[in-house]
């Protein structure tokens, strides 16, 4: 009897096939919407979930891992705080899966799996929606965020304007003060007879500057410079001032052929030049104040008509040495105090007093250039320039930094006044206000035991004294040992001079 042949079966087309091609054809990214990976049938969570509900066996089992892996619903892991309950340690109704708890049946399964494919529909339906929200939400932070931007600069000036105010108004920062002293505060006196430096406005000192160098830098101005400031200019005044009066007045006829050796200079140039010009000044109008007698009233009046220094332009920042230029603010002020007591009427005018300009950082190049000189550190306009153009240059100054250049010392201009007494002095001026007292508070530390301190200090002086006396008695006694030795050296040297002597004379 033949045996009945065997059916052929597909085996691409079994359960079990179905469920290996399924499982093997799983992609492998993860999501991260739980905690322990992907929510997806072939989770961790869903595997050991699987691990505390009855598996069935068989035919029933591939059928029911190939409808959960089909069916891809997701698994809730529950609340953040609830994150290992995936592992069943948790007895939590909402973070335990419905298939642990009872065994469903296929036709149940069947069901959630149709209920997921409309969940699927609903949220790709709803999806659309979900992204334009969050497009316009983003199209609105965007905006805001470009609104933002274009107002930064405003914003960031305000801020650093009330930064800046509530760093002015908040207290300074106090160092730390040293182990074993402590903060005092010393009154200082600041004194009321000092001259400063007058401080003038950036802009305004360039825009002199570029007058200054464009007035000196025309062609008659150019000859003035050549013949005050020349090489023969100054060994001519050398000359003259070691030539005596006498020899002036036989030659004051030949002179005044010559039109440029009788004129007054009109431009200084040197701190040493400027500084005799202006204390010459000082004396002639001191003079002229004490003038009593006739002769000497004569006499000032002829020397009337000198030059005198109107203005002196200094450049302080380019000076090696400030020390060089100090003395110019208090000079020029004692040269204004003078000028104030031979006044008949008080005046403000800038034409009647000698005004003292500081030049901005990097002028002395650009005045030297000008003056083709090598250097100028200092520059001075008499009263024998050119009228309109000195005017031109004081009107500008008065313009830029008002009354700042004209130094004044309140007090100097009252003694000058209660000193000179003359007739032309008026005595029904008002006395000038002084200046109120300045008194400033000098930060720093003392000791915290001054008496402590002070003890420590002598025993360190005498510890200091006792061990110079060590050291020079040191000193001496060794002088003394060195002495003692050459002398017991030279007696030696001595008697065996003699021993040889000796040896020698009884040889013979």
């Amino acid at each position: 009897m033949v045996p009945p042949k065997k059916a052929n079966v597909d085996n691409s087309t079994t359960i079990r096939a179905a469920s290996r091609n399924k499982q093997r054809s799983l992609p492998s990214n993860r999501s991260t919407d739980g905690l322990f990976g992907s929510s997806s049938g072939t989770s961790l969570a869903s595997s050991l979930s699987s691990l505390f509900s009855p598996q069935p066996h068989g035919k029933d089992a591939a059928l029911a891992s190939l409808l959960a892996s089909s069916s891809k619903s997701p698994v809730k892991l529950g609340q953040a705080s609830s994150g290992l309950a995936a592992y069943g340690s948790f007895t939590n109704s909402q973070s335990q899966p419905s298939g642990i708890s009872t065994p469903r049946s296929l036709d149940d399964k069947l069901k959630d799996k149709r209920k997921g494919v409309a969940t699927k529909v609903d949220i790709s339906d709803s999806t659309p929606s979900t992204s334009k929200a969050t497009k316009d939400e983003t199209t609105f932070s965007s905006s805001k965020q470009v609104a933002e931007d274009a107002s930064t600069p405003r914003d960031r000036v305000q801020k650093q304007t009330t930064k800046s105010a509530s760093s002015s108004t908040s207290t300074p920062v106090v160092p730390n003060v040293p182990v074993g002293r402590k903060p005092v505060f010393r009154p200082v006196l600041a004194s009321s007879t000092a001259v400063s430096w007058p401080e003038m406005p950036i802009a305004g000192s360039k825009t002199i500057l570029h007058a200054l160098i464009e007035l000196l830098a025309q062609p008659d101005i150019q000859a003035i410079l050549h013949r005050d400031l020349g090489r023969r200019s100054r060994l001519r005044s050398a000359k003259c001032a070691e030539a005596s009066p006498a020899a002036d007045e036989d030659n004051i006829d030949g002179a005044a052929s010559n039109p440029d050796r009788l004129a007054p200079q009109q431009v200084l140039a040197g701190i040493n030049s400027i500084t005799r010009a202006i204390e010459a000044d000082i004396a002639r109008d001191l003079e002229e104040l004490q003038a009593q007698d006739v002769k000497q009233k004569a006499k000032e009046a002829q020397h009337a008509g000198s030059p005198s220094v109107k203005v002196v332009f200094v450049c302080r920042h380019d000076v090696p040495q400030p020390m060089l230029v100090a003395h110019l603010p208090m000079l020029v002020s004692a040269r204004n105090a003078v000028l104030h007591a031979s006044d008949s009427e008080p005046t403000s005018d800038l034409t009647q007093r000698v005004l003292l300009f500081a030049l901005p950082i990097g002028s002395e190049s650009l005045l030297a250039k000008a003056l083709k000189i090598r250097r100028a550190s200092v520059i001075a306009l008499t009263t024998a320039f050119t009228s309109a153009r000195l005017a031109h240059i004081l009107a500008a100054i008065q313009r830029e930094t008002g009354s700042v250049c004209q130094l004044r010392a309140s007090w100097l201009e009252t003694a000058i006044r209660s000193a000179t007494q003359s007739p032309h002095y008026p005595h029904w001026l008002p006395p000038l206000a002084q200046q109120p007292t300045s008194i400033k508070l000098l930060r720093t530390t003392q000791p915290v035991d001054l008496n402590a301190c002070k003890a420590a200090k002598r025993t360190k002086r005498k510890q200091r004294a006792a061990s110079w006396r060590k050291h020079k008695m040191a000193t001496l006694q060794r002088v003394k040992d060195l002495q003692a030795q050459l002398k017991a050296s030279r007696k030696r040297t001595a008697t065996g001079t003699e021993f040889t002597a000796a040896t020698t004379f009884s040889h013979v």
